[in-house]
């Protein structure tokens, strides 16, 4: 016939674990759902504002790369410009070498330099503009193909705008090295103005003279823009659009719309009196040089009815150029409309993934309860069959009191197995709400999913494992074996750590590894009701709450120390703490803990034990608390 309190202890083991697994299963479906629809809202307008951000910073990132191009090609122009006048330069030095070559040893000097001068004289390059020239080094022009009227005279006092004496000081130039690159001003023959131009000379060595040709590179610029122009209007990106420029004064230089290229469009407004395209030039020529303008409806250019229009503007200040790119919000309706439907289908298929998902691991949870709760109670039926056996060999007294202090060990080991379930049933409810949000929020990747599921998986092994640890306790083990004393302490300190935690008591341990022979459960039950009376002492101190334990030999026996700093035992009560049914606790103590603490140390263990106050420092701290001494026979 069970005791109440047995049957209480039963009910524990059959239905707290159920219970808590069905509240927290419930629970935390409850809180997913709720916060799902809270997080699945707010993702609806997460998206469309992400989805206009994206097109922005999609226009934005092709305006860029057009700039970069530009900026390339433009910060490079003069250096190519130098390379190809000096590759012309060497193919015709090259020619004058081949004429000199064939007829140096057939005709005159004269009659090769008119040879060379009629190769030459066709050879145009840079859409017509270059051309090649000859001078001897004492300034005196030898060939012209443009200014006939210069060939025979002498150009050494010649100077350009700027005052620089052009022909001497190329030639003081080349008198230290046979080539080189020259620049001066010089008049353009179509527009006739003044402009800059950059040259390459050559000396020809056989006759001492020298060839070269220049480029205005205000010219070579404007090749270069359009040729860069060309290149922007073959670029198209979102849905057939275009890169589009125009300058500072509002012409077009290239647009989708070909019948507005070269016109000025600055004053064109929108059917609310609105100019889009001068302020788009307000935004390029400002201190930032970049922006982005959204206006509504179109403008006479463009007659589309389209709600609202967004464009990312860059300038050019150089060239006074404003590239920019647009476009318009009803033409991402569609696809917008088409992403939200399709996190609605994702968030109904999440819904169904994690309550499909939460009720295999309650399946699963609920098997394991099954299981524990079978063992736990295998165990304390077996345990209370091993009482009662022991009872009719041992006087009815002490049957009694070892039964009362083992279902008090065991109400406590039921308190902790409780304590310790919480933290991995808390984690795997955790893990599964996090897969779930990452799930729906598309950013569930193949490593979080496999790192969620060994969370679960060292959570169930980490249930399994407390359950094996408690139920390690409760086998009705009588045998006497040589065991590690440190092992020992390690298991109870497993067995009571969720209270010892909670409670804000730490442990400092010294423990050697050393073995002696006995009972080892006994011994686990000894430590139990030692450090569970330190416990119930700590709770009331406000200083540090430590409990130490020591493991160490001496003449030649092995000594075990379990001390504490919660200011010690009475003085008048310390002697009747090991007497049965003695206890400082009225309503919740039984006096019996210390009683067959003693009785087991003697009998199972063969040991001594005692108690004392101490008064000792750690960590520069004084402290004071009771000492239990427990001494064991060595084992060799």
């Amino acid at each position: 016939m069970l005791s109440k309190k047995e049957k209480y202890i039963i009910r524990i083991i059959r239905f707290f674990p159920l219970f808590l697994i069905f509240a927290i299963a419930i629970i935390g479906m409850y809180l997913f759902l709720v916060e799902h629809e809270k997080h699945y809202h707010k993702e609806i307008t997460n998206i469309k504002s992400k989805f206009i951000n994206q097109e922005k910073q999609r226009i934005k990132n092709e305006v860029n790369r057009v700039y970069e191009y530009i900026q390339f090609h433009k910060q490079n122009s003069e250096e190519r410009l130098k390379k190809l006048i000096k590759y012309q330069v060497y193919e015709a030095h090259a020619i004058m070498q081949g004429v000199y070559n064939e007829y140096k040893n057939k005709k005159s000097k004269k009659e090769i330099i008119h040879m060379m001068k009629a190769a030459l004289e066709q050879i145009r390059f840079l859409d017509g503009r270059g051309y090649f020239y000859i001078y001897d080094m004492q300034g005196n022009n030898i060939f012209h193909p443009i200014l006939k009227s210069l060939e025979g005279r002498s150009l050494w006092n010649h100077k350009d705008i700027t005052g620089k004496l052009i022909v001497q000081e190329g030639i003081k130039a080349l008198k230290s090295k046979n080539e080189t690159y020259d620049e001066w001003y010089w008049q353009e023959p179509n527009s006739k103005k003044i402009k800059r131009k950059i040259g390459f000379h050559k000396i020809f060595e056989p006759y001492n003279i020298f060839v070269g040709t220049g480029e205005y590179t205000q010219e070579y610029e404007k090749e270069l823009k359009s040729y860069i122009l060309k290149y922007i209007s073959k670029i198209k990106f979102l849905d057939d659009k275009i890169i589009s420029v125009i300058d500072y004064d509002g012409v077009v230089l290239t647009s989708k719309n070909k019948d507005i290229i070269n016109k000025n469009i600055i004053n064109i407004k929108n059917k609310e009196d609105y100019q889009p395209y001068k302020e788009l030039l307000k935004i390029a020529k400002s201190k930032k040089q970049q922006g982005f303008l959204t206006y509504e409806n179109s403008t006479n250019i463009n007659k589309d009815k389209y709600i609202q229009k967004t464009t990312f503007v860059k300038g050019l200040d150089d060239w006074k150029w404003a590239v920019y790119a647009s476009f318009y919000k009803d033409s991402l309706k569609k696809e917008l409309d088409a992403r939200l439907e399709t996190l609605a289908n994702e968030d109904k298929k999440t819904i169904k993934s994690f309550l499909l998902l939460g009720a295999i691991l309650t399946i699963i949870m609920l098997a394991i309860s099954f299981y524990v709760i079978k063992l736990l109670e295998k165990s304390f039926y077996d345990y209370r069959e091993k009482i009662l056996e022991e009872a009719q060999k041992n006087r009815q007294k002490d049957t009694i009191l070892a039964q009362q202090s083992k279902m008090a060990a065991m109400g406590e080991m039921i308190a902790n197995i409780t304590h310790q379930w919480r933290q991995p049933l808390s984690v795997i409810s955790t893990a599964v709400t996090g897969l779930k949000f990452e799930k729906e929020l598309g950013i569930l990747k193949d490593d979080n999913f496999y790192r969620g599921m060994d969370s679960i998986h060292n959570s169930v092994m980490h249930l399994s494992k407390t359950i094996d640890d408690f139920r390690n306790f409760f086998k009705p083990n009588k045998d006497k074996i040589n065991f590690n004393l440190k092992d020992v302490v390690e298991k109870t300190l497993k067995l009571l750590s969720s209270q010892f935690d909670i409670n804000n008591i730490y442990f400092i341990k010294n423990c050697e590894n050393i073995k002696i022979h006995g009972t080892e459960n006994e011994l686990v039950q000894v430590l139990i009701n030692i450090i569970n009376n330190s416990r119930d002492a700590l709770k009331h101190v406000d200083n540090k709450r430590l409990i130490f334990i020591d493991i160490f030999k001496q003449n030649g026996k092995v000594v075990l120390l379990v001390k504490d700093t919660a200011g010690g035992i009475n003085k008048s009560i310390i002697k009747k703490v090991f007497e049965p049914y003695f206890t400082t606790k009225k309503d919740t103590g039984t006096g019996i803990g210390l009683y067959m603490s003693k009785k087991i140390i003697k009998d199972s263990l063969n040991g001594e034990i005692s108690v004392s106050n101490e008064t000792f420092v750690y960590e520069s701290i004084q402290y004071k608390g009771a000492c239990f001494k427990l001494i064991f026979d060595l084992v060799d």
